[in-house]
C-alpha cells in the first residue's frame, strides 16, 4: 500500500487523505480475512481480530511509502 500511495501519489493533496485510504484498505482487508476465519476462531479472538495486525500494517505502510518515495525521486548514478 505504501508503494502504491507513491506511484498514485496519494498523499499530493494532503497526507491525511493517503493515511485515510490505508486505513480504508486496512478494514477492507480484515473484513475480507474475517469472513475467511471459521466461526469459532473469530468469537475466541474478538476484537483483536482488527486490532492486532493495525500497529505492524501502519509501520509497514510508513516505512515503504518513505523507501519507495527516496528510491524513486533518486537520481541516477552517472
Amino acid at each position: 500500500m505504501g508503494l502504491l500511495t507513491e506511484i498514485l501519489k496519494l498523499y499530493r493533496p494532503t497526507i491525511v487523505l493517503a493515511i485515510v485510504i490505508a486505513a480504508l484498505v486496512y478494514i477492507a482487508s480484515s473484513i475480507i480475512l474475517r469472513s475467511l476465519i471459521p466461526v469459532e476462531k473469530r468469537a475466541k479472538l474478538g476484537r483483536k481480530l482488527y486490532l492486532s495486525g493495525a500497529g505492524a500494517y501502519a509501520v509497514t505502510w510508513l516505512i515503504t511509502l518513505i523507501l519507495s518515495f527516496n528510491l524513486l525521486k533518486a537520481p541516477l548514478a552517472s
